[in-house]
């Protein structure tokens, strides 16, 4: 359903498809408070809302006498918007279970810091949540703190808050050294290009996936697996909502090249996504073993692309193509692979030898 319909006798009570809550402005502050779950009486939450509208005619704010909404409530808006906008970490899979924030937020936070009031929180219980995650992982620590950072930047444009607390060091996450060959590559694509004359047509949809992460540089489930037709604009794709979303307000523009373009025009648009296959991890353990690198993830096509560009471009034209805010985080594509390491060491002995010969 929708993030939420009007109630027909109180306009300003909205009803979701978990909880019932009103909507009010103050002082020009737009709110909204949960009253209960669909489980109360439709006329008891009416009830309700009217009680609250007719403290907000009399200036006062419910959320500031009642102590205000917890972590948990301020989520689930958080999930209705990302829910509106179709983002696939909150919508639930093909099998039907929840999204993956969703998973996420009941693992780490519902039972324990999602019952305390969002403006209680503070820096050092998100620190101390992320001390006991990085237990048992890194990566799935940081991931709960952008989460939860995600939840209370909306919470802050709802107004139910000022300050978001999860502004703390996060654990440094190692990068992939799967460095693909020259020679790996063109064999990928040479697989790929033979796939496509022997695989089901049902299939061609994921090779498709791979090939435009090829040539992208885009972040492959995030990014190029999110994207809409809506998002496309001439040869770029151009996301609103993306990874670094809650650092700027910029969108991430994904320049196409002709390469990656050839693959977006031979698709057909019979769906909203672009590509409508939801992460092709078979078809790609498949391709990589064929080249003889069964290891390789299909986001070391990502850190292929920019290690490729960063051989040609300077550092900020690589920061604007890779989507990353922080010349630290780019600097790790400026390697010097083989090929290049011998080409630049010859260009160093032809011009050693111009100048023994010149003199």
């Amino acid at each position: 359903m929708a993030r939420y319909k009007r109630d027909t006798k109180v306009n300003n009570l909205l009803i979701t498809e978990k909880t019932y809550r009103v909507f009010y402005r103050i002082n020009g502050r737009k709110r909204e408070l949960t009253l209960g779950t669909r489980d109360i009486p439709i006329n008891v939450a009416r009830n309700k809302a009217q009680q609250i509208l007719g403290e907000v005619a009399q200036g006062i704010d419910p959320l500031n006498t009642r102590g205000g909404e917890t972590l948990n409530q301020a989520f689930e808006y958080y999930i209705d918007k990302l829910i509106q906008n179709k983002r696939r970490v909150a919508m639930p899979n093909k099998n039907g279970k929840p999204g993956e924030y969703i998973r996420m937020w009941d693992k780490d936070v519902r039972n324990d810091l999602g019952k305390r009031i969002l403006t209680d929180i503070t820096r050092g219980d998100i620190t101390r949540l992320h001390l006991e995650i990085s237990k048992r992982g890194s990566y799935a620590a940081n991931r709960v703190v952008q989460m939860i950072s995600g939840c209370y930047n909306h919470a802050i444009a709802l107004s139910l808050v000022e300050i978001n607390p999860c502004k703390i060091k996060l654990n440094k996450e190692l990068i992939s050294e799967n460095e693909i060959s020259d020679k790996e590559f063109a064999e990928l694509q040479r697989q790929i290009n033979i796939k496509r004359q022997t695989v089901r047509p049902n299939f061609v949809s994921s090779l498709d996936y791979i090939e435009l992460c090829m040539h992208s540089g885009g972040r492959c489930k995030s990014e190029i697996g999110s994207a809409k037709w809506s998002d496309l604009k001439d040869n770029k794709i151009v996301l609103s909502e993306h990874k670094t979303d809650h650092e700027t307000n910029e969108d991430r523009v994904i320049y196409l090249s002709n390469q990656a373009m050839m693959v977006i025009n031979k698709l057909e648009r019979k769906g909203e996504y672009i590509l409508d296959v939801d992460y092709p991890v078979k078809m790609w353990k498949q391709l990589a073993k064929k080249i003889g690198r069964p290891e390789l993830r299909l986001h070391d096509l990502r850190h292929n692309f920019c290690t490729m560009a960063g051989e040609i471009m300077e550092l900020p034209e690589l920061m604007k193509l890779s989507g990353h805010k922080s010349m630290s985080a780019v600097l790790r594509y400026r390697k010097v692979r083989e090929p290049r390491a011998i080409k630049e060491m010859q260009n160093v002995g032809d011009y050693m030898t111009k100048i023994m010969m010149s003199n």
